[in-house]
């Protein structure tokens, strides 16, 4: 079922009747109830609204700025239409439905009721209760519900036909109900005016209006109903870029489907809606809002959060997205959004991958890198000797985050190749993994030949990833290195002490405590007091 905007006829029509419908509050407020002046306002308002209700019921939503019809406003650039709007916002009403039984007396009680205090209206339960309190049934408020209504009209008239009928019209009524062919024939008129009567309300309702009413509808016909009229209300907002509803779009949805007590039938139909709102323009509009500059950062964070519950539908539109931005922004909450889908993005992302555009490999190989997925590791191995400088560390900083036992034979590698460019950043990166089968390769650059101090940076690279690590085993080839002395002391000797002495405070090994008391005994203050230092920070025995 499509929805078409109404014709400006319908939206001037609509814009005399609310334009009478002031005129009647402000005439409530004025003249006392049994004024000729009131009945007069009153009959020209009903008169304005007939031609709304000559095809079925009119269905309106209140903003705060303006009311709407089918999603279109009424009077955009009128003030008094404003002022209402703005009236009825601020007594809680969202939706109003005028039924084709409309009459004087229902906008008279509505209009007598919307002008009182909101605090005397609480008390009594609401606007729609104090209708209901005087049978006034033409206007409904915050309810597009037909079942409901219905069964509140039956129970209200049969309160008032158990006061006022006679005990003949008693009787004559069961002998009607009794009548299976008269039974039969009522039922068949009640589906037949149920069906048009929905079939006109749902061509009339807002996105708004559908969105609240889904979670409440009980009836199975109408919740398939209601979803099916959702696709077209939704792009009809991607004309008017409005971000807000599309997104409460889909945060009902989500809402509907993890809900545990909704069946499988509805949860299939959802699924079914869900298809079809991911559609290409659908997702290229979520995605442009994403990257947008200008977007709120609340709106931004709700866009990620629901091109993330979409995963497999948004993956592609984000990838090749991500391709071909520009703007570094974007490219970061692109990056995000793939990284947050995780592990159903990597196919795609290992298929970019060919790419000649360095720039796009390297962001590829960052977003593989944080969701951590052991599957991309025998692509990320190669990349380590890339010609471009820029993709291979990259690579090993993804390496480091992914870990796992092809990681680090890949960045040993790396390590025994000799590849000046890669080395001190392929020793931090096994400090980073944490893994112990990488200590015996530290203590080795830790401890290699150096007599001209040249790989004193490099050293220094291995001791702190050894402390990193935490592993026991390196302890002793720390210990001889903390409590070493040159025959000659400089900078860099002293540094490789001192960073010795930090990574023990980090291992804590039991044996490594007497090492240290006796070095913060030591005559250089720089040496002592590392050592002074670190022996505060170690747990008592």
């Amino acid at each position: 079922m499509t929805t078409e905007s109404p014709p400006q006829q319908s939206l001037d029509l609509a814009l005399a009747a609310l334009t009478r419908l002031i005129k009647l509050i402000k005439a409530v407020r004025f003249y006392p109830p049994e004024h000729p002046t009131l009945k007069l306002v009153g009959d020209e308002t009903l008169e304005a609204f007939r031609p709304l209700l000559q095809n079925g019921n009119l269905a309106v939503t209140v903003r705060k700025d303006g009311i709407l019809h089918q999603g279109e406003t009424i009077g955009r650039s009128h003030g008094g239409i404003r002022s209402l709007a703005h009236f009825l916002f601020a007594r809680r009403i969202q939706q109003l439905l005028f039924l084709p039984e409309l009459t004087v007396r229902d906008l008279m009680v509505f209009s007598r009721n919307v002008v009182r205090k909101t605090s005397d209206i609480q008390q009594q339960g609401g606007l729609q209760e104090a209708l209901l309190a005087e049978q006034a049934t033409g206007i409904w408020i915050n309810e597009i519900d037909l079942s409901v209504i219905r069964d509140v009209k039956q129970r209200l008239q049969q309160r008032e036909e158990a006061l006022s009928a006679g005990s003949e019209e008693t009787s004559e009524s069961e002998n009607k109900s009794d009548n299976p062919m008269l039974h039969q024939e009522g039922i068949a008129t009640e589906a037949c005016q149920e069906t048009a009567f929905d079939k006109h309300l749902l061509d009339q309702l807002s996105l708004e209006q559908v969105l609240v009413q889904l979670p409440r509808e009980a009836s199975e016909n109408r919740f398939r109903q209601l979803l099916g009229v959702l696709p077209d209300l939704v792009r009809r907002q991607l004309v008017n870029k409005d971000l807000t509803l599309v997104l409460q779009t889909y945060r009902t949805l989500a809402g509907l489907h993890g809900n545990r007590r909704i069946n499988q039938s509805r949860r299939s139909e959802i699924i079914k809606c869900l298809d079809l709102l991911t559609r290409p323009d659908i997702i290229a509009f979520l995605i442009e809002a994403l990257c947008n500059r200008t977007s709120a950062k609340n709106l931004r964070l709700q866009t990620m959060q629901t091109l993330i519950f979409l995963r497999y539908r948004t993956i592609l539109p984000l990838i090749e997205r991500l391709t071909e931005e520009n703007d570094p922004l974007a490219r970061k909450f692109l990056s995000t959004a793939l990284v947050e889908i995780g592990t159903p993005a990597v196919p795609d992302l290992l298929r970019i991958m060919t790419d000649e555009r360095w720039y796009v490999i390297r962001n590829i190989v960052a977003i593989l890198g944080q969701i951590g997925s052991q599957h991309a590791v025998p692509y990320l191995k190669p990349l380590l000797w890339h010609k471009d400088l820029r993709i291979a560390r990259e690579s090993v900083r993804a390496l480091a985050r992914i870990g796992g036992a092809q990681a680090l034979e890949a960045l040993l590698q790396l390590i025994d190749s000799g590849q000046q460019d890669l080395y001190p950043q392929a020793i931090i990166a096994l400090g980073i993994m944490r893994d112990p089968m990488a200590v015996s390769k530290l203590v080795g650059i830790m401890t290699c030949r150096d007599p001209f101090r040249k790989k004193t940076e490099m050293k220094i690279a291995a001791i702190k990833a050894l402390g990193r690590i935490g592993c026991i085993d390196a302890a002793p080839d720390l210990e001889r290195m903390a409590k070493r002395r040159f025959f000659w002391s400089d900078r860099r000797r002293a540094a490789l002490r001192i960073q010795a002495i930090a990574a023990l405070g980090q291992i804590r090994a039991p044996a490594s405590r007497p090492v240290l008391e006796t070095i913060s005994q030591e005559r250089d203050q720089r040496i002592a007091q590392c050592a002074a230092r670190t022996l505060k920070l170690w747990p008592d025995r």
